[in-house]
């Protein structure tokens, strides 16, 4: 992906403004009504490491947070005590975790993605061997499998997660779907061979500024470099959308901020990053028909 001189700075600007929010360590509050949540109606019986197959939002405003996505992508919300699960469409999507706003880490949302692993305890041996840490678990949530919570050397934080019954079946993400998630970095090469070792990526794509994880040939995350001068590395998740122009001009309005316009991102005004009312960081993608070439898409980005 080739990235504007604009852009990277706009990208240190937000980064270095999170202060921290993206690492969170306790998933203990609420954490009864989220192991009860599965992550799909219909689990395939199959696994696909490497695959980012959940996401959960944690802030300290769940009801919040929730009527800013109701608005703007048209999900459903079903909202427990302090869990609330999250459809697009029919289709199990995510999670939203009401922390309190006294927790360290609850001053601001953050959206934390879970990965698919086939052997967590194997996992975690990988993640110690390779410079990671593991923040919490492993645990046995009672729907949704065994997870594990970790932070990579650049504390970047993500479960690893053993779906019960398998993971989603790879289908097109929907308008409305996670399309994509991808992570930034100021080290690509040392986080690239550590997700290669921990989640077994089989190949790399190179770009300029712009990589990709490839597990069984299939596109599974991406890796956009970052200045040297960003200090929070994190996971970000991408979100598909019709026309991002149309989305954005709703972001404020519903209490969320516009960091990085479509017109100020590279890909043809495809491309924007917002924030909710929380503060948890996401894109929004236009993204063109599977029918395309990869490389065209690639080329697109």
């Amino acid at each position: 992906m080739r990235l504007s001189v604009s852009f990277l700075g706009l990208l240190v600007t937000v980064v270095t403004g999170l202060n921290g929010c993206a690492s969170f360590t306790d998933l203990s509050q609420g954490g009864a009504e989220m192991a009860q949540v599965a992550i799909t109606e219909k689990p395939s019986g199959k696994r696909y490491p490497g695959k980012f197959v959940w996401h959960d939002l944690i802030t300290p405003d769940f009801k919040l947070a929730g009527r800013f996505y109701e608005k703007l992508f048209g999900w459903q919300i079903e909202y427990r005590d302090r869990y609330a699960v999250v459809r697009n469409g029919n289709k199990l999507i995510a999670g939203i975790l009401q922390l309190e706003s006294t927790d360290e880490f609850a001053r601001e949302g953050v959206w934390l993605p879970s990965v698919s692993v086939t052997d967590v305890k194997a996992a975690i041996n990988r993640v110690e061997a390779n410079g990671g840490k593991i923040l919490k678990g492993p645990v046995e949530m009672q729907r949704r499998g065994e997870a594990v919570l970790i932070s990579d050397p650049q504390r970047a934080d993500l479960v690893l997660l053993k779906a019960k019954g398998g993971d989603p079946v790879d289908v097109e993400a929907a308008i409305g779907d996670w399309l994509w998630d991808e992570l930034w970095t100021n080290d690509a090469e040392k986080l690239e061979l550590f997700y290669q070792r921990v989640l077994g990526y089989d190949e790399t794509v190179l770009g300029e500024g712009y990589d990709v994880f490839k597990s069984q040939k299939k596109w599974r995350a991406g890796i956009r470099h970052v200045a040297d001068d960003v200090k929070h590395m994190l996971w970000v998740p991408v979100i598909r959308v019709v026309d991002p122009e149309l989305i954005v001009q709703r972001v404020e309005e519903l209490g969320g901020v516009v960091w990085i316009t479509p017109e100020e991102a590279p890909g043809n005004g495809d491309i924007a990053l917002i924030s909710d009312p929380t503060g948890a960081l996401l894109l929004i993608q236009r993204w063109a028909s599977k029918n395309v070439s990869t490389e065209t898409v690639k080329e697109e980005l």
